[in-house]
């Protein structure tokens, strides 16, 4: 399917035309004005918040999933930790903040070693 266009003029100073040849001129022969200013367009259109589908948009929108997201995980989270406590009969809580105090301290190294049982990506 053919992609089709839309032909827009644009007026600008004179001042404003100089200093476009001159970007144009640093980039080289693979670089028009027209390329330059499409660019313009596409970097302020896509930092428009207010704009559904611009990238800002789409940071927005994405943050606010993921808020989301981590705040069920946070609850989710939490209620493992009381069913365990529950289960395991551990009412001081002991066992729970100390494991909590060992995932705190040794995060990183646990993520090291869950990430290393996953398969690779693409494979079985």
């Amino acid at each position: 399917m053919a992609t089709k266009s839309v032909r827009r003029s644009i007026s600008m100073t004179p001042e404003m035309r100089d200093l476009l040849a001159q970007i144009a001129a640093k980039h080289g022969r693979d670089v028009k004005e027209n390329d330059l200013i499409r660019d313009a367009i596409r970097h302020y259109l896509d930092n428009q918040a207010d704009v559904v589908g611009s990238r800002r948009h789409f940071q927005r929108s994405l943050q606010a999933r993921l808020d989301r997201l981590e705040s069920t995980l946070t609850f989710q989270m939490l209620t493992l930790t009381f069913l365990l406590a529950t289960v395991l009969g551990d009412e001081s809580g002991e066992a729970i903040d100390e494991a909590m105090a060992t995932a705190t301290r040794d995060g990183e190294a646990l993520l090291k070693q869950i990430a290393a049982l996953r398969p690779p990506k693409g494979g079985a």
